[in-house]
């Protein structure tokens, strides 16, 4: 990259902010709208990177843009860019906000923050993460560095999404650390073997808040497998053992965000973010982080802050008399023609869009041709493949399994489809934060598949079961199915088959 590139005939790089292990951070110049904004430049020293990589890229930037939220910096747009030097690379415009990152107020510091301020950080970054939850959207790599103090006070949460957009599909521990998503010291244990949730994000704000309040990384900077392991089998000191003056109640709430288990962390971020409150008084100046005085954010969130909604008051009888207007009723002709165009919104992989026009038609189509119309079917289940595609895990949750029921009664229970329905139910429970329910489903369906019909899917099954029990803390039991799903791949692929050598030296990790 240098200086005076034009990248889509509007971004003018002017100067680097930062490198780091994904590539480059410039500020520039939109041309167009004469504003500043920053320019993330993902760079791939190992070659181009490959079609999936790009494609999940671009899932995770549009995940990105729909958060919106005054604590993360807005997504303008993405594209490509060859460069010189790097190669092929990819990029994404987004809000230039000035301000220091808590990496560089500890380094400033040479020791902990104080303790109001601490907490202060640490709510804000609750804000945000309370708002991305609900879709989920789990960051996976929230860090000292990854969180960026303003000088009017507020906290922006960088990188949403870059970690697991670039990262593998699986997330495993090897010998050098966390082989994908994650930066060793601030991974969960269950982020080491599976699928992480929302609770996986509560524990890294744990390690977090744990360096803010002491200085000091919770098990220290060593070799990055031996620090993961020690996340995932030592107990933490308390905050108060390396500072006296950390109070008992928020000794005690750092402690259940570095609970090992996910169910026994908090179970939101807005829980967290109430228990923080408490410590949030009289913030002592900072250094020359945060500027003094009245700025527009301030004044607009102390009023924001005062803001009560009543309840809506009960309708009255002249209200409830008025008449709704009817809802008109698509023809079969209709509904095809939108099936049809929702199709091509999925294939351009805009997801939200395309389920949004689904959400909108599905309950007229199913009065005017019946629920239990294939027609409609199919709809409901374009609708759960758009939500979960999408990433609107949530939602896509309860529409799978209706999907599931009505397509088993068409098609029966052994139906691709179905079988595949169920699977990815269980992978948005997982992110939702109920890897127990998980576990019970894909148990389930592993117990119902055809051992020589199925044989790869169960397979597949059998490994999922293994790391989703790893991530709950439960090695005895994982161990049988792994041993189960490398046997099975060896002799479907072969015992240099790289699953298959990777199931092997995670089953040797583990004593």
């Amino acid at each position: 990259m240098r200086r005076g590139i034009v990248l889509d005939e509007r971004y003018e790089l002017d100067q680097p902010l930062g490198r780091g292990g994904m590539g480059e951070v410039w500020r520039a110049y939109d041309q167009l709208l004469d504003r500043r904004v920053a320019v993330r430049f993902i760079t791939f020293h190992g070659g181009d990177p490959d079609e999936e990589l790009i494609a999940r890229f671009e899932h995770e930037a549009r995940n990105t843009a729909w958060l919106e939220h005054p604590g993360v910096p807005t997504v303008y747009g993405r594209g490509e860019h060859r460069d010189e030097r790097f190669g092929r690379c990819l990029y994404l415009v987004m809000q230039y906000v000035e301000g220091v990152t808590v990496t560089h107020l500890l380094d400033a510091a040479g020791e902990g923050l104080p303790v109001g301020w601490a907490a202060f950080i640490a709510a804000q970054a609750c804000a945000v993460l309370g708002v991305a939850h609900q879709r989920p959207l789990v960051h996976r790599d929230l860090k000292p560095g990854n969180l960026m103090l303003c000088p009017d006070g507020s906290v922006k949460v960088l990188d949403f999404g870059l970690a697991v957009a670039l990262g593998p599909a699986d997330v495993r521990l090897t010998t050098k650390g966390v082989g994908g998503p994650g930066t060793p010291g601030y991974c969960a244990p269950e982020q080491l073997y599976g699928d992480p949730g929302p609770q996986s994000d509560l524990y890294s704000l744990g390690c977090v808040l744990y360096e803010m309040l002491t200085g000091e990384k919770v098990f220290g900077d060593g070799n990055p497998y031996a620090v993961s392991r020690a996340h995932e089998v030592e107990e933490p000191l308390a905050p108060s053992a390396l500072n006296g003056i950390v109070p008992p109640d928020l000794d005690d709430l750092v402690l259940e965000l570095l609970a090992k288990s996910p169910e026994e962390r908090p179970a939101e971020a807005g829980d967290v973010y109430e228990r923080l409150l408490p410590f949030i008084t009289e913030l002592e100046p900072l250094g020359d982080a945060v500027t003094a005085g009245p700025a527009p954010s301030r004044l607009y969130g102390a009023l924001m802050a005062g803001v009560r909604i009543a309840a809506a008051a009960p309708r009255g009888p002249a209200a409830s008399r008025r008449r709704a207007e009817p809802v008109p009723l698509p023809t079969l002709l209709e509904v095809r023609e939108a099936r049809e165009q929702v199709g091509m919104l999925a294939r351009a992989g805009r997801f939200a869009q395309a389920a949004d026009r689904l959400s909108q038609l599905v309950e007229p189509a199913a009065l005017a041709l019946g629920g239990d119309d294939l027609e409609v079917i199919e709809m409901r289940a374009e609708l759960a493949e758009a939500l979960f595609h999408g990433g609107d895990h949530r939602r896509a949750a309860s529409a799978l399994r209706a999907a599931v029921a009505a397509l088993a009664e068409w098609h029966g229970p052994d139906d691709e489809r179905v079988m595949r329905y169920r699977e990815w139910e269980a992978e948005c429970l997982v992110k939702l934060g109920e890897p127990a329910r998980a576990l019970r489903l894909l148990e389930a369906l592993a117990a119902e598949l055809d051992e020589d019909a199925d044989r790869a899917r169960r397979l597949g099954l059998l490994e999922k079961t293994g790391r989703l029990l790893l991530a709950l803390g439960r090695a005895e039991e994982a161990r049988p199915p792994l041993t189960q799903a490398a046997a099975g791949l060896a002799v479907l692929r072969g015992e240099r088959d790289p699953a298959v050598l990777e199931l092997r030296a995670l089953l040797a990790e583990r004593p």
